[in-house]
């Protein structure tokens, strides 16, 4: 959430929009509707969110279009010039008072997200940034408009460039316009004003599954003379970012759990907890690491290890399971950062965590080396890769796993179980693992023992269970082979298996 120090800096609108004002009575009105709706086919059926709207300078030109236009703003006294705006140009798009770190849409409901001079205020942009991917459409596309506006604090040299365009403004149009001022406190807050950009943005977007594209300079196009030579010093620029499509695979998957996080229960037993986070914390080093837990489901083994100390971020693909997952954090009043984003789409740094860990989720993925080098990358050298799984449908492709699974239906008394009345098919999960490439290898023999040291993992620890052997005594405590394995990011990408 905002801090109420941010907020102090957006409260008031008047002075905004002014200029605000000013740009919907001259050429850059339309300059901007060009620019913007050149990325759309003059497909006016889209559906299209204005974040940090401000005045409502994009809300009320692209509803004047035509389009279905939400604009939101933590700020009320923006929103209400956004609104008086709106009234003049008698068009009517929804404003709403929200918070960008705290989207409450639905999952997929906007064609198009736009943003204006936003995203550089952000305290923590790769989170909003999964937000943003979370309520986009597959295909949907991000329009980011923003400059490096603050970095000449962190500039000497491009600094006095700065001060220099100032003086040459107040000489030449008689107007003190200051760019070089400012509170750098609150700067530092914003991570992204010193940080280059839009290098930042495009390896971001591109780990998040985004085919991004990038035009420099657009102030060209947009800016009035002065406005040129003021702010040459930090162009404006434009990210096109479209999220692609899921495959078949990864959208069954996210249907099946987001009905299946109703019935997944969450035990806050101590002695449950302790459990989970011993069988992890036996191969962890006891030093303050940074743990991502992928796949993380209701947040059971981030919280474990959150328990002992260690700092913990969990993602998911599904939101239902986030906002489980924060429920249970919050009630034993654990921090811990939790991402709506699939295994394979991390908006994080390269070797940003010591460890990454997961339980019952590489079985799902849909390009499992693709993923795999995706958690390598955010795994710092020497990092720890540490995950549980079973050959959970390798039965497909096997006649033995088929004759065991079959024997522990009729023992346990069915497959699939819950604990609620969750809105899923078990069959569309099924029906989908069949298909899917780590179905197919007898695990970890086929493919974790030969894939990890071919991406640069060093194996060095390796539990294998076979809890199909007790079937024969009519004990149903699984039909398939159960592993856990510890690897070391020992070296550079290598390439593929």
């Amino acid at each position: 959430m905002e801090t109420p120090e941010t907020k102090k800096h957006w409260t008031n609108g008047e002075g905004y929009n002014r200029y605000i004002t000013a740009e919907l009575g001259s050429f850059r009105k339309n300059a901007w509707k060009e620019q913007i709706t050149a990325h759309f086919d003059r497909d006016r059926n889209l559906k299209i969110l204005d974040i940090g709207t401000g005045p409502g300078f994009f809300s009320c030109i692209l509803a004047e279009e035509g389009y279905d236009v939400t604009g939101i703003d933590f700020s009320e006294g923006m929103l209400k010039c956004a609104r008086e705006n709106a009234e003049k140009l008698h068009v009517s798009p929804t404003f709403l008072l929200m918070d960008v770190n705290d989207l409450q849409f639905e999952d997929e409901t906007f064609d198009v997200i736009v943003t204006r001079n936003v995203t550089w205020t952000l305290e923590f942009p790769e989170k909003v940034y999964t937000e943003l991917r979370r309520i986009l459409k597959p295909g949907g596309m991000l329009l980011i408009y923003d400059a490096n506006w603050h970095m000449h604090w962190f500039d000497e040299e491009k600094l006095k460039r700065v001060k220099e365009r100032e003086r040459r403004h107040l000489e030449k149009y008689g107007k003190e316009e200051i760019v070089s001022g400012g509170d750098m406190e609150y700067f530092a807050r914003a991570p992204l004003t010193s940080t280059l950009r839009p290098d930042w943005d495009i390896k971001t977007l591109e780990n998040l599954g985004f085919d991004v594209a990038v035009e420099e300079d657009i102030g060209r196009k947009v800016y009035e003379e002065w406005e040129k030579e003021l702010y040459a010093e930090s162009p404006l620029f434009e990210i096109c970012a479209v999220k692609k499509e899921k495959s078949e695979a990864e959208n069954n998957m996210h249907t099946y759990w987001q009905g299946r996080a109703e019935t997944f229960g969450f035990s806050h037993s101590k002695e449950r907890l302790s459990e989970i986070g011993e069988r992890f914390q036996r191969y962890l080093p006891q030093e303050d690491i940074k743990i991502l837990d992928v796949g993380t489901g209701t947040g059971i083994i981030a919280v474990s290890l959150a328990k002992l100390g260690y700092d913990v971020t969990g993602v998911d693909l599904c939101s239902n399971m986030i906002e489980k997952a924060k429920e249970n954090a919050k009630a034993l009043n654990l921090d811990i950062e939790f991402y709506c984003t699939s295994a394979g789409d991390l908006p994080f740094a390269d070797s940003s965590f010591d460890v990454i860990v997961n339980r019952n989720l590489t079985w799902a993925l849909p390009d499992p080396e693709e993923t795999f080098l995706q958690w390598k990358r955010v795994l710092k050298p020497g990092g720890i890769l540490m995950y549980q799984d079973a050959n959970q449908y390798y039965y497909y492709h096997n006649a033995e796993d088929f004759e065991n699974r079959e024997l522990y239906a009729k023992i346990r008394g069915g497959y699939h179980r819950s604990g609620g009345d969750g809105d899923f098919d078990p069959t569309l999960c099924d029906e989908t693992a069949k298909d899917l490439p780590m179905a197919k290898v007898n695990r970890p023999y086929e493919w974790d023992d030969i894939a990890l040291p071919q991406m640069g993992f060093d194996i060095v620890a390796e539990e294998i269970e076979k809890p199909q052997n007790k079937l024969k005594y009519g004990i149903a405590e699984g039909f398939a082979n159960r592993f856990l394995i510890v690897a070391i990011n020992n070296k550079p990408e290598e390439g593929g298996v």
